[in-house]
């Protein structure tokens, strides 16, 4: 069983990969059987909108887990929760690549999002036991550089897995990973919330918890700004299989590819967010980035609009502007933690809410304007860009001063 070390952290490089890795267990959900959208639709004999459903649906699950899991983990500690919710995930995981229909993948994926929000919480969690300030945006970018190699090769393993043995297979492999992380957990991930440090499950004191937090201006200015750029990038995750694979007609291999090359971007913003983080506060960070979307959204509407430069004049905008998002949550999420050290996973809970519940609005609207259009995202894409810079220097600067912005 995994101890505290020196200072109670325990924490090694070794237990950041895991957590990062753990903290993509929704990723690695979403992007492993996105090239299979189109197979599934064959499959089961159903429009593409019924298997954009099973995304929105695990989304929407994602969302409302992120108010269960950081308080029980505020209450009881962080691995006990964390091996609950892998267990949930293995045995939900195990059902998809069951699943006789549609409608039982579409339950089936609303339980897997409830379950793997708990990856999602709990590693900023334990992140924020251990870590504060500069030294909390270094580790919080860290963590978003390991996150990033998961939808980086997931989408890759899931083609190559569809070719060989289906789209069955992904899920089966999905249930191993379950597997694997609860053994690892318990080798390496130590409990980083004391018992001093618990706080009580009672009604009133956590809704006035939660109040608190999302009554708080610059932390909800944070997790907006993160939340929208979200919406987007879910958006993105929603749309571009079918407008890769059927619009432009590249194969899944070649979708892929182009997916990895975004999250590719993802790993390179973070670098820099890490780099430069100590040097240049968090909200200067945030609006260096938040410039970025901006400006790939603006370069996607006119590429779209004036149909130039075929794929490539999508995924060159793409790439700057789902690259951005890693640097963007990093250091949104070490903005909103922050404050509220005392109950980092009620307020990690918050934060995921805006992420992960904007994001599957962005999934939901953009299948039903049409999700299959090039036009379509990039109108979408370039609103939820200009909403995240209005929450940034709308909410987080007013009436705060540069020094006291993480």
């Amino acid at each position: 069983m995994a101890r505290a070390g020196p200072g109670g952290s325990g924490l090694t490089g070794w237990s950041l990969v895991i957590l990062g890795i753990l903290t993509g267990t929704a990723a690695l959900s979403l992007d492993m059987y996105l090239p299979a959208f189109p197979t599934i639709a064959t499959d089961f004999a159903v429009p593409a909108s019924d298997v954009q459903l099973t995304m929105n649906v695990f989304l929407i699950g994602l969302a409302a887990g992120q108010l269960v899991y950081g308080p029980l983990s505020d209450r009881f500690g962080r691995r006990p929760v964390i091996l609950g919710a892998l267990a949930v995930y293995g045995g939900t995981s195990a059902y998809c690549a069951l699943a006789p229909g549609v409608d039982g993948l579409i339950w089936a994926r609303l339980i897997q999002g409830l379950a793997a929000a708990g990856g999602s919480i709990l590693g900023r969690a334990v992140i924020r036991d251990v870590f504060a300030g500069p030294r909390l945006l270094r580790a919080m970018s860290t963590l978003m550089l390991v996150l990033t190699a998961a939808p980086m090769i997931a989408p890759l393993i899931g083609s190559l897995v569809l070719a060989f043995w289906g789209w069955r297979a992904i899920f089966w492999i999905l249930f191993l990973y379950a597997l694997a992380w609860i053994g690892l957990v318990c080798l390496y991930i130590p409990e980083t919330l004391s018992p001093r440090r618990r706080i009580s499950l009672q009604f009133g004191k956590l809704t006035r918890l939660f109040a608190e937090i999302v009554m708080h201006r610059q932390a909800m200015g944070y997790g907006l700004c993160a939340g929208f750029g979200f919406a987007g990038m879910f958006a993105y995750i929603a749309a571009t299989p079918f407008i890769y694979m059927v619009h432009f007609g590249v194969s899944p291999t070649a979708y892929s590819l182009f997916f990895a090359a975004n999250v590719t971007g993802m790993a390179l913003s973070t670098t820099i967010n890490r780099h430069l983080a100590g040097r240049i506060s968090g909200y200067g960070l945030l609006t260096l980035f938040t410039t970025v979307l901006l400006c790939a959204s603006a370069l996607l509407v006119i590429t779209s609009m004036i149909r130039i430069g075929g794929v490539w004049g999508m995924a060159v905008p793409l790439f700057f502007f789902v690259g951005s998002l890693s640097a963007i949550a990093a250091s949104a999420i070490s903005g909103t933690l922050h404050y509220f050290g005392h109950a980092a996973g009620t307020a990690s809970s918050v934060f995921g809410v805006l992420q992960f519940g904007l994001g599957s609005i962005g999934g939901w609207i953009i299948s039903l304007i049409g999700g299959g259009q090039p036009e379509s995202l990039a109108w979408f894409m370039a609103a939820c860009a200009v909403l995240s810079a209005l929450a940034l220097h709308g909410m987080v600067r007013s009436g705060f001063g540069h020094a006291d912005v993480i």
